[in-house]
């Protein structure tokens, strides 16, 4: 009885989990912001193909920020979009 009951509890949690969130709509910031990411990373990958979006190699990562700079997205928005 007791184990139906934790179980039950488990699957409801999982189910409540996976249901689909509505998410706000993106300010017209973000979605500058997330144009700029796409850009960025595209240039950055264009100047040596090697790199191929690499992001822990310090020259792509290095080109990528100051493209993003240039883009005029703060740092704080790059920190959130960090994945």
């Amino acid at each position: 009885m007791r184990t139906a009951l934790v179980l039950g509890l488990v699957l409801a949690a999982c189910l409540c989990s996976c249901a689909p969130r509505e998410q706000r709509p993106l300010t017209f910031e973000e979605q500058q912001d997330i144009e700029a990411y796409r850009q960025c990373r595209r240039e950055a990958t264009a100047m040596n193909p090697e790199w191929r979006g690499d992001t822990s190699y310090f020259p792509w990562r290095a080109y990528f920020n100051m493209c993003m700079r240039r883009m005029g997205v703060s740092e704080d928005a790059m920190r959130r979009m960090r994945m």
